[in-house]
């Protein structure tokens, strides 16, 4: 059995046999990276939609802008930022989660007689989560 040590305390959080924390590991990390993939599309999807509105507004007459109503600058400001900057800072700290996740799978394939591992609270969380939704004891 391995000890899971929260690197916050340095105490045992819970006993479970490396086979499951090579499984649980591999698991989160897939899951991580789909949501990056995904978040990627979103921000894509935004970008294109936002090059479409302004292909349509630049495409209109004089006339016909004076009169056509557009969302203020500092309003499209907003929605980049929340839409595009926000996600990318959300990225990034998944891609820093999914870091400590392959150093922890490379730990533990590198010494696989290892009897502990430890890891930060985010990723045992995502671990308690795991065992919850496979009806595993936490």
């Amino acid at each position: 059995m391995m000890m899971i040590l929260d690197d916050l305390y340095n105490r045992v959080v819970f006993q479970i046999s490396l086979e499951e924390v090579m499984k649980v590991l591999q698991g989160i990390k897939s899951k991580q990276e789909s949501e990056i993939e995904s978040m990627k599309t979103r921000i894509h999807k935004y970008e294109q939609k936002r090059r479409a509105e302004e292909a349509w507004y630049q495409s209109l007459s004089p006339f016909k802008r004076f009169f056509t109503g557009r969302t203020p600058s500092h309003h499209q400001a907003v929605e980049h930022l929340v839409n595009v900057k926000e996600r990318y800072i959300k990225i990034e700290s998944i891609k820093q989660k999914v870091a400590i996740i392959n150093e922890a799978i490379r730990l533990l394939e590198a010494d696989p007689e290892k009897r502990e591992i430890i890891l930060p609270p985010t990723i045992i969380e995502e671990i308690k989560a795991w065992r919850k939704v496979e009806g595993l004891p936490i």
